[in-house]
């Protein structure tokens, strides 16, 4: 006995929905501004420990490096594409598809049916008449 699996149109293209609304695109915004104001911190602690030496204690120094080495890391996963992977598993899920089983679709064997007449139609040249 087959097992059904759904299959819903994509809509927009073949680009997948992982890639069209991502994290990183998703809350770009707000990444930006979570970033610009790391850096504003980071630099800051700095600039204050350089300025004034004998002021500064460690605790600023080392939060300014830990806070910029936050930055570092938002920055990198704002702006590095994941876009090969996603694309990576929707040719994957496509050859599966081809290969596999057709979608369990609201049209029920329909599909397949006339799919297969398809199929037919390219693969023979010389049909039978009608009886």
């Amino acid at each position: 006995m087959r097992t059904p699996r759904m299959a819903f149109a994509i809509q927009g293209g073949k680009t997948p929905l992982i890639v069209r609304a991502g994290l990183p695109r998703t809350f770009w915004p707000l990444g930006i501004f979570a970033e610009g104001s790391l850096l504003f911190a980071g630099f800051y602690l700095l600039t204050q420990a350089t300025v004034q030496p004998l002021e500064a204690d460690q605790v600023s120094v080392l939060a300014a490096g830990v806070i910029l080495a936050l930055a570092g890391i938002l920055l990198v996963y704002l702006v590095r594409p994941w876009r090969r992977a996603a694309l990576a598993r929707m040719e994957e899920s496509l050859q599966a598809a081809a290969v596999g089983e057709s979608p369990l679709t609201a049209f029920g064997e329909a599909t397949r049916v006339r799919q297969e007449a398809e199929r037919v139609l390219r693969e023979a040249e010389h049909l039978p008449g009608p009886m």
